[in-house]
């Protein structure tokens, strides 16, 4: 047995494992959409992309992206079906910051890396209806 197909069967069998392939999808979805981090840290740096108001609280509603009622741009569109079409994530959400339950800022396209609580910002985009450009993936980290 050559090394080649050493490789092959032991990749086969690991994808019959559930947890086995966890630290693939995480480098992949690292490599590909950048840093990953907890949900609350996406809660945290996607609400912090609203300016800060005296009295009112940063959050971010999220809704299964199924739901969603925000029109997603042909773009962003693209980039869910390539994500979902890579097979490492296992949930996508909408995110919009919203000062408390009203949602104010541009929603974002966020995933969750399988077997993992790991996840990823994808996309975002503004909302207004003749701007629907994807914005970069990343929102900064200091705001």
């Amino acid at each position: 047995m050559t090394e080649r197909d050493l490789r092959a069967r032991a990749h086969d069998i690991r994808a019959g494992l559930p947890g086995q392939l966890r630290r693939e999808r995480l480098a992949t979805a690292s490599l590909l959409y950048g840093p990953l981090c907890s949900l609350d840290d996406v809660h945290r740096r996607l609400a912090r992309t609203l300016p800060w108001r005296p009295g009112y609280v940063r959050r971010l509603t999220v809704v299964p992206i199924e739901s969603a009622d925000t029109l997603l741009p042909d773009e962003v569109l693209v980039k869910y079906d390539d994500a979902r079409q890579l097979g490492v994530f296992h949930r996508f959400l909408v995110a919009t910051p919203a000062y408390y339950w009203r949602a104010c800022g541009d929603p974002w396209l966020i995933a969750e890396v399988a077997g993992t609580e790991r996840w990823a910002i994808l996309a975002g985009w503004d909302r207004e209806p003749g701007d629907a450009r994807p914005r970069r993936a990343t929102p900064s980290r200091a705001a």
